[in-house]
């Protein structure tokens, strides 16, 4: 089936997904940086598990980062956020959802304010689900494995208005255009998301991150770093703090602005993880209006 309508919703969900998500920021320049307030930090600062604040810099970690990250095969981000944030005009992009956090970048706007959930798993290199929550009529839940892309909950109104939601549709992966409004309704699907920081503008990585101290995440001890940025719409300061292992994997990362969080992402690395398709879904179309190119500043 087909739907020809202009899709409902689509806006709310693309600003919420790139507020999470969008590894490259357009802000302005670097302030001076300062403590930002970070859940488990410590302002008397411990030492650094990889090397002395006055050593490294924003694009050391994102090399060592985006390093690690080619031996990691399976993993669990969750995302959360407040629904109410907006990226300003000129600062969208088509990114994933579960990189957003990761970036020094993305200047929310204040509107009215609620919270949401994004699960994302990962088994490279093509099977994938997310679970989104907190967003109504743009909740989900997606996997994708092999050649087909399924979905199932809210957000399928949009696709294909005459299935229940609780009932699994599918599309053929092929015809998912990259960029398109389709796929950043469903965050990115089904392309795989970025290293976290893999994206990081380059004019930001020669400011030196702050040791934030230690916490333990998960199980895992993990060395803050904190970062900073000015957005260029607002001149709002926004606060970055990357929580590394001593592989130099992703525990966390957040954005803060006014000393309030704004963006979490939470990394989790597995040894195996299983995805399995649904028993049952029903083929449909995407329709011509969400198939389109999302559009961009």
């Amino acid at each position: 089936m087909s739907n020809h309508r202009k899709p409902r919703g689509v806006a709310l969900i693309v600003l919420v997904l790139v507020f999470l998500v969008a590894c490259g920021p357009e802000p302005e320049s670097t302030p001076t940086p300062a403590q930002p307030t970070v859940s488990g930090s410590d302002e008397r600062a411990t030492p650094p598990v990889v090397a002395t604040p006055e050593m490294l810099t924003l694009g050391d970690l994102a090399v060592r980062i985006t390093n690690a990250w080619d031996d990691v095969s399976a993993y669990r981000i969750t995302s959360t956020g407040a629904t109410g944030m907006a990226p300003p005009p000129g600062e969208t992009s088509g990114t994933p959802v579960s990189e957003a956090a990761a970036t020094p970048g993305a200047t929310p706007v204040a509107r009215e304010r609620g919270t949401f959930t994004f699960v994302r798993e990962v088994v490279l290199p093509d099977q994938q689900r997310q679970v989104v929550s907190g967003l109504g009529a743009n909740d989900y839940e997606a996997i994708s494995t092999n050649d087909r892309l399924f979905i199932r909950g809210p957000v399928t109104a949009q696709i294909a208005p005459d299935a229940p939601p609780d009932v699994w549709i599918s599309v053929e992966k092929t015809m998912v255009p990259d960029g398109s409004l389709f796929s950043q309704l469903l965050g990115g699907l089904p392309q795989a998301p970025a290293a976290p920081l893999s994206t990081l503008p380059q004019r930001l990585w020669p400011q030196q991150v702050r040791d934030l101290g230690i916490i333990q995440v998960n199980g895992r001890d993990c060395q803050i770093w904190g970062a900073a940025d000015t957005a260029q719409a607002t001149g709002m300061r926004l606060d970055y703090s990357i929580a590394v292992d001593a592989g130099n994997l992703p525990c966390f990362i957040e954005t803060s602005a006014g000393g309030a969080v704004q963006g979490h992402d939470e990394y989790e690395i597995l040894d195996s993880l299983t995805i399995e398709e649904p028993a049952a879904a029903t083929p449909v179309s995407i329709p011509p209006a969400l198939a389109t190119p999302a559009a961009h500043d």
